[in-house]
């Protein structure tokens, strides 16, 4: 599901427009990136390449409202008209879509998602980690070149973790300024990355959307306190699609992006412990992340995708939990 822009665009009817030197990749999965359906390409997308028609010459595709409003991809429909509360989505770069799939451009170097998933809990999820190492790269589609911040926050800039992710956006090709710094420093121009145990990065008002539920961050988790320990002992609650709790861990790092009103979005990479902080800067690769909303890892260290299915409850080996 879309915004549906005033004017019906469904990049028909022009001609190709002048070409962009580059590519651009299409994704198509279901269930919040568990089920890849399409994978495509464009070489030197035109000024007539939208992101329906991008779909459609790769996908059987059922669309409204001039192409705008994508109802069906391969026979997979969404159940909003009778009803249900399941549908088409799109990111481009990671970011969530404001206008119809017929009206948004699609660019060399975009990273073009469409997932069908549950919208009940988060109807709108402004910024995702799945398209990594977008939105970095190229920014939101179609705009300048993006300044890249890395804000490494307390004892992170002093050890391990915060090389770990420089190493990752270097081998991405993300040029990213680095700053040590005591606290989050709030930068509306630039993309941000967080990086730092949660107590220290708890106060930024972008990553503060985490103590929230999902309809207010748009990540399925939130932190909280422990409750029986000092006043820095936080846990990650990792939620499942209905936005209930599947795993409690008190030893999680974790990779989310969050949007604070309309600033770029801010990367959060964080550990409720120092340790956790180590596991989460390994998790940021496009490996990992692909297809993901966000991501954690308990003391194992494996990957467990936000939202995680039901069966996650039993599959993080050595989780622990608040006393």
């Amino acid at each position: 599901m879309v915004l549906i822009g005033t004017v019906a665009a469904g990049g028909c009817g022009f001609g190709p427009g002048e070409s962009e030197p580059g590519e651009a990749s299409l994704r198509v999965t279901r269930d919040f990136g568990s089920e890849l359906m399409v994978e495509a390409s464009l070489t030197d997308p035109t000024e007539s390449d939208s992101v329906t028609r991008f779909l459609d010459e790769n996908a059987e595709i059922e669309t409204s409202y001039g192409g705008n409003f994508v109802d069906s991809i391969d026979g997979v429909a969404g159940s909003t008209v009778q009803g249900g509360g399941e549908d088409w989505f799109f990111f481009v770069n990671g970011y969530y879509s404001e206008i119809g799939a017929g009206e948004t451009r699609v660019h060399a170097g975009d990273r073009v998602w469409w997932d069908y998933r549950d919208w009940q809990q988060a109807y709108r999820v402004p910024a995702v980690v799945g398209s990594f190492p977008e939105p970095f790269l190229h920014g939101e589609s179609g705009g300048p070149a993006p300044t890249v911040t890395l804000e490494c926050v307390g004892a992170a800039g002093q050890g391990d973790p915060c090389d770990t992710v420089v190493g990752a956006l270097e081998g991405a090709g993300v040029d990213a300024e680095r700053r040590d710094l005591d606290e989050p420093e709030v930068d509306g121009d630039s993309l941000r990355i967080l990086v730092g145990e949660w107590s220290d990065l708890r106060a930024d008002p972008a990553a503060s959307q985490l103590e929230d539920d999902p309809s207010t961050s748009g990540v399925y988790a939130t932190v909280a306190a422990c409750g029986t320990g000092g006043e820095d002992d936080y846990r990650l609650d990792v939620l499942g699609a209905d936005a209930k709790p599947r795993l409690e861990l008190s030893d999680a790092g974790f990779v989310a992006a969050l949007r604070h009103r309309e600033d770029p979005p801010t990367w959060v990479v964080a550990g409720t412990t120092p340790e956790a902080v180590g596991r989460a800067a390994a998790l940021v690769g496009e490996e990992t992340l692909q297809d993901r909303y966000a991501v954690a890892a308990g003391p194992s260290g494996e990957p467990i995708p936000m939202p995680a299915p039901d069966e996650v409850a039993v599959a993080d080996e050595g989780a622990s939990t608040c006393a």
